[in-house]
This record gives C-alpha cells, structure tokens and sequence, in this order.
C-alpha cells in the first residue's frame, strides 16, 4: 500500500548512494536512530500515502527501553502529522524479516494504517514492496493484511486482529514469499504463501514501519491521534 511520491524515492537514493548534497542527505542523516543493529532515518519528507502528506521525525522514536513509538499527531493548525522510518541501508534481500508489535490495535481507528514493509526507489518489481498492514482501511474489523506487488497489486491475506500483542514476519526466498503471524501465546494466526510472478528479484529495497491516515472515507480528518509500540524486528539473510 505505501506509495511514496518521486521526492521522496529520490531522497532515499540519494542517501543510500552517500550522496554530499545539502539539500538531501544532510537533514537525514543528522536524524538517524540507532535500533536493533541498523541505522534508521526518521521521514521529514512530504508526499505519500495518504492524503495528509505531513511527516515528522518527532512521531518515529526509540524510548530508554528500546522500543519504537510510532505515532499521528495533531500540528499547530490541526492537520494530521504521521510518523515513519526507514532503514539508511538497503539491498536487503532474501530472508526472514520480522516484527514484534507491542500495541493491542482491535481499538485503532479503521483510518489508520501501520505498514511493515520492504520499499525500493527502482520501480522494477512494484518498486519490491512486500507488506505486512494493520488496518480497517476505513471500516471496521481491523485486519492484519499481507499484500505484494511485483506483479501489480495483490492482496494475500486479512486477517482480524486479536488482542495483545502480536508478532509478524515475511520469508523472502527465491521463489516465494511466506507471512505469518502469531498472537501473544504463540498460537498462529495466518500463514499465507504466494510464488511465481508475485516474488520480486531484490535489487535496492528498504526496510520501513510507518503509521498513517489512509483516506479512506470522507471523515478521515476527524482521525484521532494514535501510537503504536514496536518492541522488535530482526532480519535473518537466506541461507
């Protein structure tokens, strides 16, 4: 679902390529936050998804314990601010990817969306966009939804979400990719498998989480403002 405007796939590749430019590279990397092993930017840069367009490096933080706060506030002239990070590295490749969310989100507001995903300034492949989604895409049950778009938009899975916490990864192998989820005991939720046209060859892909405002009725300013807590993510190379 995260369909990041030019600019900001340009600023991206900018800084994966160690660019000296002012204008680009400096206020990224005088923002990056060390988590879990890698370097992660917090996203100032405007533009997509969602309608509101507003990002602040305030709304993507780690806390004295370790654990990421993403967040959508509320500015000064009350539009609606949305937090999100990117990892300063990129070509990740195959592997495991998976995240630990600390958040009960059965009671987020269906506006809103938190996106794990792998994100590449290419345009090859959907841009080598895999998804794990938390949302009610404007309606209610809010679901966890696994989407890929290598081959055009395809959405796996929806899944409800369940109370507590909840942990969530994709495998990223050469011929297919696999979700699953867990709830807080450990008891699966989803697994879901998809192969084919549907795998992307990886390339110059990202790792992002953000939480947005996705739009999808005509009441999404009335959003209110929401955090989400990310306890972990780990990635394991294939092989």
């Amino acid at each position: 679902m995260k369909r990041l405007l030019a600019v900001l796939a340009t600023a991206t590749l900018l800084v994966q390529l160690g660019t000296t430019s002012a204008s680009a590279a400096k206020p990224v990397r005088s923002s990056a936050i060390q988590w879990m092993g890698h370097s992660w930017w917090p996203r100032s840069v405007g533009g997509a998804p969602g309608p509101s367009g507003l990002w602040s490096p305030a709304n993507a933080t780690v806390d004295a314990e370790g654990r990421v706060h993403l967040r959508i506030t509320r500015d000064r002239k009350g539009r609606l601010v949305q937090g999100e990070l990117d990892t300063m590295d990129n070509g990740w490749g195959y592997g495991t990817y998976r995240w630990e969310v600390a958040s009960d989100l059965t009671a987020m507001h269906p506006e809103v969306v938190l996106g794990l995903f792998t994100y590449g300034a290419d345009p090859a492949y959907g841009h080598r966009e895999i998804d794990i989604e938390a949302s009610g895409w404007g309606r209610t049950p809010i679901t966890w939804d696994y989407t890929t778009w290598a081959n055009g938009h395809n959405p796996v899975s929806r899944t409800p979400v369940v109370p507590g916490r909840s942990t969530h990864q994709f495998e990223w192998a050469p011929d297919r990719i696999t979700w699953t989820s867990w709830d807080a005991t450990g008891a699966l939720l989803a697994t879901r498998t998809v192969a084919g046209a549907d795998v992307p060859v990886p390339y110059d892909e990202s790792i992002g989480m953000n939480l947005w405002v996705c739009g999808c009725t005509s009441e999404w300013r009335k959003t209110p403002a929401t955090e989400v807590v990310i306890d972990r993510f780990s990635f394991t190379p294939a092989g």
